[in-house]
């Protein structure tokens, strides 16, 4: 079966490389989609294995094999583990065919290397660069307010602070600016009511999240601010945030009602 090409590409943007002295050179800056822990893992993988393991158990048997990795690690051996291949070694000088390891000049370290078949995997991965037109809005960051959680969860009602560059909404009469969140799924667009907008900034923003439903969305401005609110740009520009940002639904209730 033929791998979704989605699951194999990162996406970056451009940005000057302040190490040379060319003006045409940029290195590659990723944008991440998200941030995953072991818990978010198991819980990804879990549907995988139908009713053999619960996440929880899936994360008992990771506890399980990572102390029994670092043991044999710490205890001299090469272990492979996950996506590299790891070891432990001393850096340092040792003057004199005596000399002793000594905490003040030493150090012990870890040493990982990519396994072969990550190696290979790497070598596939589809790298897509998007680049910046100048005087774009762009969200660095942003903060569900309710749950505390950064570039994550959206909680409908609650409060959101962000954080970018020329993200400071203006525009001129009957252009459609503001802030849109985008379903991933139907592509269905909820515009954040201008009354909902509670700190509209070059740098920072906070609004109101609109009542959304259940889902995974995606975070967009609209603007014709560049830099200075009393000369617009001439169109309005957009840009996504690129992170997929969650509403969870629901909860259900503990001891719900059999009917």
């Amino acid at each position: 079966m033929a791998t979704d090409p989605k699951l194999r590409s990162i996406t970056g943007r451009l940005v000057p490389n302040k190490l040379t002295a060319r003006e045409d050179d940029y290195t590659f800056n990723t944008q991440y989609v998200g941030t995953r822990s072991i818990d978010d893992i198991c819980k990804l993988a879990q549907p995988k294995m139908g009713e053999k393991y619960s996440a929880s158990e899936m994360h008992t048997l990771y506890d399980v094999l990572l102390a029994t990795a670092k043991t044999e690690l710490l205890g001299g051996a090469t272990v492979e583990f996950g996506f590299t291949n790891n070891s432990v070694g001393v850096e340092g000088s040792f003057v004199g065919p005596l000399a002793q390891f000594d905490p003040e000049k030493h150090s012990v370290v870890l040493r990982s290397t990519p396994t072969a078949a990550i190696r290979k995997e790497l070598s596939e991965v589809t790298v897509i660069v998007s680049h910046i037109e100048e005087g774009l809005p762009t969200i660095s960051t942003i903060t569900d307010v309710a749950t505390g959680l950064i570039n994550k969860q959206l909680t409908p009602g609650g409060g959101l602070n962000g954080k970018g560059t020329r993200v400071k909404v203006v525009g001129e009469p009957g252009k459609e600016v503001g802030f849109f969140f985008i379903n991933a799924e139907t592509q269905e667009e909820t515009a954040v009511a201008v009354t909902s907008l509670l700190r509209d900034e070059p740098k920072n923003f906070s609004f109101i999240i609109p009542q959304l439903a259940p889902g995974t969305y995606y975070l967009e401005i609209a603007s014709q601010y560049g830099g200075n609110s009393a000369v617009l740009l001439k169109e309005v520009r957009r840009n996504r945030f690129p992170y997929p940002l969650t509403v969870a639904g629901e909860p259900e209730p503990e001891n719900p009602d059999v009917v």
